[in-house]
């Protein structure tokens, strides 16, 4: 299986690789998070950080951590997740949701996940 990546600069310095997500990984991340209404007005938004480590752990494939460099198909661990700042994890997310697309994935690398 190949897997496609796209290497990010964090605003801190710190590089991350997202990888490409299929379709279900991405339907998963975003029904993580879920709006609750009471009538026509927003009550409160439940599963924010959930859904947060839940980009963050599906979409980085690798990166500048002291614990974990990744690329070999392993899940992002809890070490290397706490090493990410506040404003890190947030901006990671972001970079992760940016990076999909439906119809042309914007990484230019290739690499072997097998």
């Amino acid at each position: 299986m190949s897997a496609r990546w796209k290497d990010i600069k964090l605003s801190s310095g710190r590089m991350i690789k997202i990888k490409e997500l299929s379709i279900d990984e991405m339907d998963a991340c975003k029904d993580s998070a879920r709006i609750v209404f009471d009538g026509t007005d927003l009550k409160s938004i439940v599963g924010v950080n959930k859904a947060k480590t839940n980009w963050i752990r599906k979409g980085v494939y690798g990166g500048d951590f002291k614990s974990w460099k990744g690329g070999d198909g392993s899940v992002i661990p809890d070490s290397a997740m706490r090493e990410l700042s506040q404003e890190e994890s947030d901006e990671c997310m972001t970079k992760v949701q940016e990076v999909q697309s439906l119809g042309e994935f914007k990484g230019t690398n290739t690499n072997s996940t097998s």
